[in-house]
């Protein structure tokens, strides 16, 4: 097949798009959610001291999905992130409440499993591996969960489609976040195990980018994936 990795992903999703499960367990759409801007041009979030305090003026009746590409400056204050640069969000972040299940879009089994417990981190984070049209095997990416979650997990377990894949956690365990899911699209995991970066550097952007395509194809809200 002609095509590199991630650009056959691509056309795959493409492909199966309307075959996905809600992973909020209900479609995400303009009545219930909202696209929150947490990029750097973003003026009304530069007037907040941190990010959390501009979300408490969001209108909670609206579940908040920050956006894909996104290049930020919250990243600043975090060692994890300012060593290296990075800045361009990889995947879609969904504001929700702790103990929230997520469930599985499509089948899969557990790629890894990890508590990546550095301050800012994903925190406990949970990996599926998933194939779909002519042998294209990828990756989604469950970060911010539950410490509950990584129990009795083993590696290669099956988890079907709409089947929970663990729960958010509070921010005493998530790595220090507001509750939340980060969750992202990968087209290869490149012998990493149980973590995959989140954020990249503008100067890795678009090679990122590509590898980890647009949540929005499994999400469905709420516009058309960009495609890198």
């Amino acid at each position: 097949m002609i095509g590199d990795v991630p650009t056959r992903l691509v056309s795959a999703l493409i492909h199966n798009q309307n075959k996905f499960s809600p992973i909020l367990g209900f479609p995400l759409t303009s009545s219930n959610a909202r696209q929150l801007n947490l990029s750097i041009h973003n003026k009304e979030l530069q007037k907040f001291a941190n990010v959390e305090d501009y979300a408490n003026t969001l209108d909670k009746n609206f579940i908040w999905l920050g956006g894909y590409g996104e290049e930020r400056n919250i990243y600043a204050h975090a060692l994890l992130f300012s060593q290296d640069d990075r800045n361009i969000h990889l995947g879609v972040d969904i504001a929700l409440k702790p103990n929230t299940s997520i469930y599985a879009p499509l089948n899969g089994r557990i790629h890894s499993f990890k508590n990546n417990d550095k301050p800012y981190d994903f925190g406990p984070t949970i990996i599926l591996e998933h194939e779909l049209d002519d042998n294209i095997h990828f990756y989604t990416l469950y970060g911010h969960l539950s410490l509950n979650c990584l129990k009795n997990l083993t590696i290669g377990q099956l988890i079907e489609q709409g089947q929970p894949v663990g729960d958010i956690g509070d921010k005493t365990e998530n790595g220090g976040w507001d509750p939340h899911l980060h969750f992202q699209i990968i087209s290869d995991m490149e012998n990493r195990q149980g973590d995959y970066p989140g954020v990249t550097s503008k100067q890795d952007a678009l090679i990122m980018l590509h590898k980890c395509p647009d949540p929005q194809f499994i999400l469905n809200f709420p516009d058309k994936p960009i495609i890198y």
